[in-house]
Protein backbone atom coordinates (compact mmCIF):
# COMPACT_ATOMS: atom_id res chain seq x y z
CA UNK A 1 0.00 0.00 0.00
CA UNK A 2 1.19 3.90 -0.77
CA UNK A 3 1.64 5.99 1.93
CA UNK A 4 0.46 8.56 -0.03
CA UNK A 5 -2.88 7.18 -0.51
CA UNK A 6 -3.67 6.76 2.66
CA UNK A 7 -5.88 9.06 4.97
CA UNK A 8 -5.12 9.45 9.18
CA UNK A 9 -7.75 7.17 10.03
CA UNK A 10 -6.67 4.36 7.44
CA UNK A 11 -3.22 5.16 8.32
CA UNK A 12 -3.90 4.35 12.20
CA UNK A 13 -5.44 1.41 11.16
CA UNK A 14 -3.10 -0.21 9.56
CA UNK A 15 0.19 0.75 11.52
CA UNK A 16 -1.65 -1.60 14.04
CA UNK A 17 -0.46 -4.40 12.07
CA UNK A 18 2.02 -3.07 9.77
CA UNK A 19 5.46 -2.04 10.84
CA UNK A 20 7.43 -1.87 7.72
CA UNK A 21 7.80 1.29 5.49
CA UNK A 22 10.24 1.26 2.35
CA UNK A 23 11.82 4.36 1.21
CA UNK A 24 12.86 4.21 -2.40
CA UNK A 25 15.86 7.03 -2.91
CA UNK A 26 17.02 7.68 -6.53
CA UNK A 27 19.28 10.61 -7.86
CA UNK A 28 18.60 12.96 -10.70
CA UNK A 29 21.72 13.08 -12.80
CA UNK A 30 22.86 11.81 -16.23
CA UNK A 31 22.91 8.66 -17.88
CA UNK A 32 24.38 9.22 -21.15
CA UNK A 33 23.54 10.67 -24.14
CA UNK A 34 21.13 8.06 -24.58
CA UNK A 35 19.17 7.17 -21.02
CA UNK A 36 17.02 9.65 -19.04
CA UNK A 37 17.90 11.68 -16.26
CA UNK A 38 15.34 10.17 -13.87
CA UNK A 39 16.72 6.86 -14.27
CA UNK A 40 17.56 6.11 -10.98
CA UNK A 41 14.50 7.04 -9.80
CA UNK A 42 12.50 5.25 -12.31
CA UNK A 43 13.79 2.06 -11.44
CA UNK A 44 13.56 1.72 -7.49
CA UNK A 45 9.44 2.96 -8.65
CA UNK A 46 9.26 0.07 -10.85
CA UNK A 47 10.57 -1.99 -8.31
CA UNK A 48 8.48 -0.81 -5.71
CA UNK A 49 5.47 -1.14 -8.08
CA UNK A 50 5.78 -4.77 -8.57
CA UNK A 51 6.42 -5.41 -4.48
CA UNK A 52 3.51 -4.14 -3.66
CA UNK A 53 1.40 -6.03 -5.73
CA UNK A 54 2.93 -9.20 -3.73
CA UNK A 55 3.89 -7.84 -0.23
CA UNK A 56 1.19 -4.65 -0.07
CA UNK A 57 -0.34 -5.67 2.65
CA UNK A 58 2.60 -6.25 4.73
CA UNK A 59 4.70 -2.80 3.60
CA UNK A 60 3.96 1.06 3.32
CA UNK A 61 5.49 2.36 0.44
CA UNK A 62 6.72 5.89 1.10
CA UNK A 63 7.08 8.22 -1.36
CA UNK A 64 10.60 8.72 -2.98
CA UNK A 65 13.64 10.86 -2.64
CA UNK A 66 14.36 11.82 -5.81
CA UNK A 67 17.58 13.63 -5.19
CA UNK A 68 20.73 11.93 -3.56
CA UNK A 69 24.39 12.79 -3.93
CA UNK A 70 26.79 12.37 -7.15
CA UNK A 71 30.33 13.79 -6.32
CA UNK A 72 31.86 11.31 -9.73
CA UNK A 73 28.86 12.60 -11.72
CA UNK A 74 28.56 15.84 -10.89
CA UNK A 75 31.46 17.50 -13.34
CA UNK A 76 28.67 16.24 -15.87
CA UNK A 77 25.67 18.85 -17.28
CA UNK A 78 22.25 16.75 -16.07
CA UNK A 79 23.37 15.85 -12.84
CA UNK A 80 22.09 17.70 -9.62
CA UNK A 81 24.47 17.23 -6.89
CA UNK A 82 23.39 17.30 -3.16
CA UNK A 83 26.10 17.32 -0.43
CA UNK A 84 26.46 14.16 1.59
CA UNK A 85 25.83 16.07 4.57
CA UNK A 86 22.67 17.15 3.22
CA UNK A 87 21.56 14.15 1.99
CA UNK A 88 22.21 12.41 4.74
CA UNK A 89 20.62 14.13 7.33
CA UNK A 90 17.73 14.49 5.19
CA UNK A 91 17.35 10.65 4.91
CA UNK A 92 17.70 10.11 8.87
CA UNK A 93 15.54 12.45 9.56
CA UNK A 94 13.13 10.99 7.37
CA UNK A 95 13.52 7.80 9.24
CA UNK A 96 13.46 9.00 12.47
CA UNK A 97 10.21 10.17 11.73
CA UNK A 98 9.04 7.07 11.02
CA UNK A 99 10.10 5.56 13.71
CA UNK A 100 8.14 8.03 15.56
CA UNK A 101 4.92 7.29 13.94
CA UNK A 102 5.45 3.80 15.15
CA UNK A 103 7.71 1.78 12.36
CA UNK A 104 10.44 -0.27 13.94
CA UNK A 105 11.89 -1.66 10.41
CA UNK A 106 12.83 0.47 7.21
CA UNK A 107 13.35 -0.66 3.73
CA UNK A 108 15.88 1.71 2.07
CA UNK A 109 15.20 0.73 -1.57
CA UNK A 110 18.35 2.81 -3.33
CA UNK A 111 18.45 3.24 -6.95
CA UNK A 112 22.04 5.20 -6.83
CA UNK A 113 25.92 4.49 -5.96
CA UNK A 114 26.83 7.78 -4.54
CA UNK A 115 24.11 7.81 -2.14
CA UNK A 116 26.00 4.45 -0.03
CA UNK A 117 28.43 6.27 1.97
CA UNK A 118 25.99 8.27 3.67
CA UNK A 119 23.30 5.72 3.74
CA UNK A 120 25.53 3.68 5.32
CA UNK A 121 25.96 5.96 8.56
CA UNK A 122 21.96 6.83 8.56
CA UNK A 123 21.37 3.52 8.96
CA UNK A 124 23.73 2.87 11.83
CA UNK A 125 21.96 6.16 13.59
CA UNK A 126 18.58 4.97 13.03
CA UNK A 127 19.88 1.03 14.26
CA UNK A 128 21.16 2.56 17.64
CA UNK A 129 17.83 4.20 17.87
CA UNK A 130 16.06 1.10 17.52
CA UNK A 131 15.09 0.62 13.64
CA UNK A 132 15.61 -2.51 11.65
CA UNK A 133 17.06 -1.74 8.07
CA UNK A 134 17.26 -3.34 5.10
CA UNK A 135 19.23 -1.56 2.36
CA UNK A 136 18.99 -2.52 -1.01
CA UNK A 137 21.75 -1.48 -4.06
CA UNK A 138 20.06 -3.56 -6.67
CA UNK A 139 23.16 -3.45 -9.09
CA UNK A 140 25.54 -4.48 -6.39
CA UNK A 141 23.58 -6.52 -3.81
CA UNK A 142 22.76 -8.90 -6.77
CA UNK A 143 25.61 -8.24 -9.31
CA UNK A 144 26.35 -12.26 -10.07
CA UNK A 145 22.82 -12.77 -11.27
CA UNK A 146 22.94 -9.38 -13.00
CA UNK A 147 26.09 -10.76 -15.05
CA UNK A 148 24.00 -13.89 -16.30
CA UNK A 149 21.35 -11.67 -18.27
CA UNK A 150 22.97 -8.49 -18.97
CA UNK A 151 26.93 -9.17 -19.59
CA UNK A 152 28.29 -5.28 -19.22
CA UNK A 153 26.70 -3.81 -16.54
CA UNK A 154 27.57 -0.42 -15.52
CA UNK A 155 26.38 2.93 -15.14
CA UNK A 156 23.86 3.88 -17.40
CA UNK A 157 24.94 0.13 -18.84
CA UNK A 158 23.49 -2.48 -20.34
CA UNK A 159 21.19 -3.33 -17.05
CA UNK A 160 19.98 0.11 -16.33
CA UNK A 161 19.39 0.59 -19.87
CA UNK A 162 17.90 -2.09 -19.90
CA UNK A 163 15.32 -1.92 -16.62
CA UNK A 164 14.61 1.91 -18.21
CA UNK A 165 13.16 0.44 -21.54
CA UNK A 166 11.42 -2.49 -19.72
CA UNK A 167 9.30 0.39 -17.99
CA UNK A 168 8.82 2.52 -21.21
CA UNK A 169 10.98 2.31 -24.34
CA UNK A 170 10.75 6.04 -24.76
CA UNK A 171 13.13 6.06 -21.65
CA UNK A 172 16.53 5.45 -23.56
CA UNK A 173 17.00 6.47 -27.12
CA UNK A 174 19.22 3.04 -28.15
CA UNK A 175 20.50 5.12 -31.73
CA UNK A 176 22.65 7.17 -29.11
CA UNK A 177 24.27 4.45 -27.05
CA UNK A 178 27.49 3.04 -27.35
CA UNK A 179 30.03 1.13 -25.66
CA UNK A 180 32.29 2.47 -22.98
CA UNK A 181 34.55 1.17 -20.68
CA UNK A 182 38.23 1.94 -19.12
CA UNK A 183 40.52 0.30 -16.96
CA UNK A 184 41.38 2.62 -13.61
CA UNK A 185 42.75 2.22 -10.54
CA UNK A 186 39.40 2.22 -7.61
CA UNK A 187 41.71 3.54 -4.70
CA UNK A 188 42.51 7.26 -6.54
CA UNK A 189 40.27 9.93 -6.21
CA UNK A 190 41.24 13.49 -7.92
CA UNK A 191 39.08 16.38 -9.22
CA UNK A 192 36.50 16.10 -12.34
CA UNK A 193 37.81 12.09 -12.10
CA UNK A 194 34.10 11.42 -13.58
CA UNK A 195 35.12 13.09 -16.97
CA UNK A 196 37.90 10.71 -17.45
CA UNK A 197 35.63 7.37 -15.96
CA UNK A 198 32.22 8.68 -17.31
CA UNK A 199 33.50 9.99 -20.44
CA UNK A 200 30.05 10.58 -22.21
CA UNK A 201 28.27 10.59 -18.62
CA UNK A 202 27.71 6.51 -18.82
CA UNK A 203 29.45 2.80 -18.53
CA UNK A 204 29.39 -0.09 -19.77
CA UNK A 205 27.46 -2.00 -23.00
CA UNK A 206 24.25 0.59 -23.26
CA UNK A 207 23.83 -0.64 -27.21
CA UNK A 208 23.45 -4.23 -26.42
CA UNK A 209 20.38 -3.18 -23.46
CA UNK A 210 16.84 -4.56 -24.03
CA UNK A 211 13.69 -4.31 -23.20
CA UNK A 212 13.12 -8.26 -22.79
CA UNK A 213 16.72 -8.21 -20.84
CA UNK A 214 15.29 -5.54 -18.28
CA UNK A 215 11.80 -7.35 -17.77
CA UNK A 216 13.99 -10.85 -17.50
CA UNK A 217 16.11 -8.62 -14.50
CA UNK A 218 13.18 -7.40 -12.88
CA UNK A 219 11.66 -10.58 -12.36
CA UNK A 220 14.66 -12.08 -11.12
CA UNK A 221 15.46 -9.47 -8.97
CA UNK A 222 12.35 -9.12 -7.88
CA UNK A 223 12.46 -12.80 -5.93
CA UNK A 224 16.08 -12.35 -4.63
CA UNK A 225 15.19 -9.05 -3.04
CA UNK A 226 11.80 -10.51 -1.40
CA UNK A 227 14.57 -12.91 0.18
CA UNK A 228 16.09 -9.79 2.31
CA UNK A 229 13.11 -8.63 3.24
CA UNK A 230 12.10 -12.03 4.93
CA UNK A 231 15.06 -12.01 6.64
CA UNK A 232 14.66 -8.51 8.18
CA UNK A 233 11.07 -9.81 9.19
CA UNK A 234 12.52 -12.69 10.69
CA UNK A 235 14.86 -10.58 12.46
CA UNK A 236 12.26 -7.88 14.03
CA UNK A 237 10.42 -11.41 14.68
CA UNK A 238 13.48 -13.00 16.69
CA UNK A 239 13.66 -9.22 18.55
CA UNK A 240 9.87 -9.47 19.60
CA UNK A 241 10.48 -13.29 20.73
CA UNK A 242 13.48 -12.31 22.94
CA UNK A 243 11.32 -9.21 24.43
CA UNK A 244 8.48 -11.63 25.02
CA UNK A 245 10.70 -14.55 27.14
CA UNK A 246 12.80 -11.46 29.07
Amino acid sequence: MYLMDLNASKFNEVKQTVNTILLPIGMMETHGPHATLGTDVWIPREFVKRLDKIIGEKVIMAPEVAYGHSWALAPHSGTFDISSEAFSNYVYEIGKEFYRNGFTNLILFNGHGGNIPSLAIVTEKLADMGVNTLTINWWMDYREDILTITSKPGHGGEDETSLVLAIDENLADLSLAGDFSIEYNRKLKYKDMGKVLYKDGYMGDAASATPEKGEVLYQLLTNLILEDIKDLWELSASELLSKGES
